[in-house]
């Protein structure tokens, strides 16, 4: 049988549900992005990212060829002449859009043209999700919203992690505190995260973040943790990838777009802000949102997923539960 090509286009220097482009690239959308794969996995599938994104992508079983390049210019000069079954644009950018429309391809999906208005930014079977998404009519989770716009139906299928660690956890509870330059408005206090690890510590094993500078020892880091509090970052969604439980601190961005697969808590400021959510990386309301979200509702939310327990030692080692129960927190 002959597998289907199809191009990802992914670098994540815009986020598909946000109308900004940055310089930045956000490594949280370009992971989930490979949701989609597992709807290509008999396809033959070329993805295109930034040479920064590479560590998320470059293990990936579903992934035949990974290209690294932050403009056309940079990709080989044969490129330009390759064909594909499918063509999946998934960045706004003027060079990429202009890119995905002179190769030759049978059906194109995504981002079509961002310089123009309403319906023309979007490649036809794509203009429903993507409009709907882009002018917060309607929340929906970003998976959902991916399959949309490539036509098809989403079921529920998972994240596709590249490297998959082998480690047994020894933290009962991993402290997933930085956020990223793009979006410094989803920050938790850092004195909250203080308060919060005092109060945790006395009855579980608790582990600040660790390797930055590496997605590999960063993915292992979260691998070693049975639950991870995060803001809605990275972090969060290598979590779910590796079915972690889960406590998810959200402000400036809509909880309804992660989808959590059952996997822990979401939680959300307690105040009364019509700005909620702003979608922006810097807060022009004095006061941050995610001030609103308590360490006592942090804790109560750990203690829904763990239990209260007392570690025997730091370095206790436990096992990963076969089944996680699902949980919904309102406050």
């Amino acid at each position: 049988m002959v597998r289907k090509s199809v191009l990802i286009i992914k670098h994540g220097f815009s986020e598909t549900c946000d109308h900004n482009v940055s310089p930045i690239v956000s490594y949280g959308d370009v992971f989930r992005c490979t949701c989609l794969l597992e709807d290509f996995r008999d396809s033959q599938v070329t993805w295109i990212t930034s040479p920064v994104a590479k560590d998320l992508l470059v293990e990936n079983h579903l992934i035949d060829r990974l290209l690294l390049a932050d403009s056309p210019d940079e990709l080989p000069p044969e490129f330009a002449n390759e064909h594909y079954d499918i063509i999946i644009n998934l960045e706004k950018q003027k060079d990429w859009c202009k890119f995905s429309i002179t190769l030759s391809g049978n059906k194109r999906y995504g981002f079509k043209d961002w310089a123009q208005e309403d319906q023309e930014c979007f490649y036809p079977e794509s203009a429903a999700a993507l409009s709907s998404a882009l002018q917060r009519e309607r929340y929906l989770p970003l998976q959902e919203t991916l399959f949309k716009t490539v036509d098809r139906k989403w079921y529920g299928q998972r994240y596709v992690l590249g490297h998959q660690p082998n480690i047994i956890p020894i933290y009962d509870v991993g402290l997933n505190h930085y956020v990223g330059p793009k979006w410094p408005n989803k920050l938790w206090p850092r004195r909250h995260w203080d308060a919060l690890y005092e109060q945790l510590s006395h009855k579980y094993a608790v582990s600040w973040q660790q390797s930055l500078n590496s997605v590999r020892h960063y993915i292992d880091w979260l691998s070693s943790c049975r639950l991870i509090i995060t803001c809605d970052s990275l972090g969060l969604h290598l979590g779910l990838g590796l079915r972690k439980k889960i406590v998810a601190l959200f402000g400036p961005t809509p909880p309804e777009q992660v989808y959590m697969y059952g996997c822990g808590v979401k939680l959300t400021p307690v105040c009364d802000r019509d700005c909620i959510p702003c979608f922006q990386p810097d807060c022009t309301n004095g006061r941050l949102c995610m001030e609103h979200i308590t360490v006592e509702m942090v804790v109560e939310a750990v203690e829904s997923l763990l239990g209260s327990r007392q570690p025997d030692r730091p370095d206790e080692i436990y096992s990963v539960p076969a089944a996680e129960p699902v949980f919904t927190m309102t406050t």
